[in-house]
């Protein structure tokens, strides 16, 4: 009898077991589903973490980027300011030097008031037309353009080697520049007077070959100088300049 009831209490026991067996595998089954879900949802906001690093390893390389351009533009306009005051003061001690122009000065003596001038037409006029004798590929940003062959310079006051005009004379000054471009190219140029900008004009090719010209009258003082330079942006391209049309820079007083 005792042998019979403890068989009947095993016999329960292991029915107990394999029912709750049942029920664990029945819940476990019923939560894969939600676990299916929620692994989903934990690629997807890795995934789109993943895609926002990216974009932020982009933004910073942009960024990096454009601080060192903004860094070398910086320091090529230092140099040039630097450069036009090594002009301005080579020509207020009346040395051909850092000129390389032909100006002829006549300095004064302790015992004359006779005032240093340079070599003009006998009515005082003033004027230069200069153009470039081949193209510039590729001239960038802030870049000073070299028209290196002459038409007229009347005064002496453009030098061809610089591209740099220095005004003999204190006057009201007419200037006048053409950009030719082509295959797509496309560039911003400045007028600068003493270091600052008095004119700028944008030249685009959109097929073969387009020119663009601007005009500036500006009153300038004597040893003041003026030149044609790129913009600080939009510059891409060749500046074209042939038999068939120059790029030019003209100047020439009005008083």
């Amino acid at each position: 009898m005792f042998y019979n009831w403890i068989l009947t209490l095993a016999c329960l026991v292991t029915f107990t077991r394999c029912q709750m067996d049942v029920v664990d595998e029945t819940e476990n089954v019923s939560r894969i589903p939600g676990m299916s879900e929620a692994i989903k949802r934990l690629e997807s906001i890795v995934a789109d973490l993943m895609t926002d690093n990216r974009k932020l390893k982009e933004l910073t390389s942009e960024l990096t980027r454009r601080l060192e351009e903004e860094e070398s533009l910086r320091k090529q306009l230092q140099q040039r300011i630097r450069d036009h005051e090594i002009i301005l003061q080579s020509w207020e001690r009346g040395t051909r030097n850092n000129i390389g122009g032909e100006i002829r000065v006549f300095e004064s003596s302790k015992k004359s008031t006779q005032k240093r001038d340079v070599l003009r037409s006998s009515n005082d006029t003033v004027a230069f037309s200069a153009y470039m004798t081949t193209h510039k590929p590729s001239p960038g940003n802030l870049h000073t353009l070299v028209f290196d062959a002459i038409f007229t310079n009347e005064g002496n006051g453009y030098n061809h080697h610089m591209g740099v005009f220095i005004a003999p004379k204190s006057a009201l000054y007419v200037f006048t520049w053409t950009i030719r471009a082509n295959g797509g190219s496309y560039f911003n140029t400045q007028l600068l007077v003493n270091g600052l900008v008095y004119g700028s004009m944008y030249t685009h090719d959109y097929y073969y070959h387009n020119s663009n010209s601007a005009t500036a009258v500006v009153r300038v003082a004597a040893g003041v100088a003026v030149y044609v330079r790129t913009g600080p942006t939009s510059n891409a391209g060749d500046i074209v300049s042939a038999f068939d049309g120059y790029s030019t820079f003209s100047g020439w007083s009005i008083d």
